[in-house]
């Protein structure tokens, strides 16, 4: 026991040298007025600057001003940082020109890139005859490339069958085959559409292996994948192996940075397939609007019946739980942009869960980590009962669950991957720095019925925006 303390003591003594350390090297050399006035803009935050002294303690205005970009750049999920993107020309005029990267992303990036030129390398096979059924040309044309070529790419937005293509494709090959997804909820749907018998699961849990060992790799929601997953996937495909990588490339990037299957689509270099025509024809008025989010045409998305007039938060919360109070939550779900904030999801979930709690019903629970002891995966959505939480057919006390959330209202982050009949969204101040593509993924979850609720001037800055993230794949691939 004493040598545990005097262990303590060494390692507290230990930290706080370090700690010092750092300090000096942080603020001990004083910031030039033009850096901090970037601060008090709000171009950079402290902490770039910060960094950038431990990068570079002898540098000079610009070796700072590139490192503090740097990390800014890497915060806000770019992969590399590019002068010409920089919105402020004060500090845009500081950096030199090109791409510059972390030492980390500059790793994956390259990996990426040099994985799925193997890939693309592989011998093409020989275009064979399938049987079509009601497949649209476009669908057609996505198996005979995913049948030819050792990898291919499918895009499309909701209802224009990505799924059914999925299904021809494995129709067609009748191979070994993995279905896989960046969710659990994503990946179970895949799986349980295949007509036959197929090895399915999270990408998280398939790659504990180094190799993919099937014939046949079909991957869903591919825009959801982070730079580091995608390279680990495209690393495991075996040379005899077929890899289609599905998704919508207008939807949100992946939180952790990049925006891979978009910019891999972008080079041109791979065969690539989009799906145009939407198939049902239900979702056409909310299909529609999608597409105006996408063409930036303000004027439609101004015309939006929003459906609370502003008013105080208590009056808000009193309307919007007279809204939801008797909805049905397996058809039913509140989609914020925002996680922080009285309209973010935190605050509403509890505010709804003790309105619920009070009625003793049931309430949705969302699974945010993958765990093998209960088989449950990250994005999987369950009911919680008292002390029991419901997962389809599989019951478990709420003690021996992975962590979780409560999922009445979920964030369009953690939408993606799932689609709901009727859906609440919800446009808080400050949505504007995440670009169309929050409007365009959180509409295109409505299966039949959506309302808007947000200020139309965050909505119109929202458009004009794009939360893509930047990096140097697209010109890598061409070289």
């Amino acid at each position: 026991p004493n040598s545990g303390v005097l262990f303590m003591f060494f390692y507290e003594e230990k930290r706080r040298s370090i700690l010092g350390i750092a300090k000096k090297k942080m603020f001990g050399q004083k910031t030039s007025s033009k850096l901090q006035s970037f601060v008090e803009r709000g171009t950079l935050l402290a902490i770039d600057i910060a960094y950038a002294k431990l990068q570079a303690p002898n540098g000079d205005e610009k070796e700072l001003a590139l490192h503090a970009a740097l990390l800014a750049s890497a915060r806000n999920g770019h992969l590399c940082l590019d002068k010409t993107l920089i919105e402020d020309p004060s500090l845009s005029d500081l950096l030199p020109e090109g791409k510059h990267y972390l030492p980390k992303y500059t790793e994956v990036e390259d990996q990426i890139v040099m994985q799925t030129k193997r890939l693309l390398k592989l011998p093409k096979r020989q275009k064979k005859d399938f049987a079509q059924g009601k497949a649209t040309e476009e669908q057609q044309q996505a198996a005979q490339n995913a049948l030819v070529h050792p990898l291919s790419l499918i895009t499309g937005g909701p209802g224009t069958g990505k799924t059914y293509t999925a299904i021809l494709i494995a129709k067609a090959l009748q191979t070994s085959t993995i279905v896989t997804a960046p969710t659990g909820k994503a990946a179970a749907h895949l799986e349980s559409q295949m007509p036959f018998p197929v090895k399915g699961g999270t990408l998280h849990s398939l790659l504990i292996e180094e190799t993919l060992d099937a014939n046949l790799v079909i991957v869903d929601e591919c825009s959801m994948i982070d730079p580091f997953l995608f390279a680990r996937l495209l690393s495991s495909i075996p040379p005899e192996s077929t890899l289609v990588l599905m998704g919508d490339i207008h939807q949100l990037p992946a939180v952790e940075g990049g925006s891979v299957f978009a910019d891999l689509m972008a080079s041109n270099t791979i065969p690539t397939t989009t799906l145009s025509k939407c198939m049902r024809s239900d979702r056409k008025e909310i299909l529609d609007l999608a597409n105006a989010i996408l063409h930036n045409q303000v004027t439609e998305m101004r015309n939006v019946d929003l459906g609370f007039a502003d008013a105080d938060l208590e009056t808000i919360y009193q309307k919007l739980w007279d809204y939801v109070k008797e909805k049905d939550f397996s058809r039913f779900r509140i989609l914020s942009t925002l996680r922080k904030g009285p309209l973010g999801v935190d605050a509403l979930n509890r505010f709804l869960f003790e309105k619920f709690s009070s009625k003793a019903i049931q309430f949705p629970i969302l699974i945010t980590r993958n765990d093998r002891r209960t088989g449950l995966s990250n994005g999987e959505t369950g009911i919680l009962q008292k002390d029991l939480a419901i997962f389809g057919d599989k019951q478990f006390p709420v003690s021996e669950l992975p962590p979780y959330e409560y999922a009445y209202c979920i964030s369009v982050h953690k939408s993606q991957g799932s689609e709901y009949d009727d859906v609440l969204f919800l446009i808080p101040d400050g949505t504007e720095s995440f670009g169309r593509e929050v409007l365009y993924t959180g509409v295109t979850r409505a299966k039949h019925s959506l309302v808007i609720d947000g200020n139309p001037e965050q909505i119109v800055a929202a458009l004009l925006r794009s939360s893509r993230k930047i990096s140097g794949i697209h010109d890598k691939m061409k070289l």
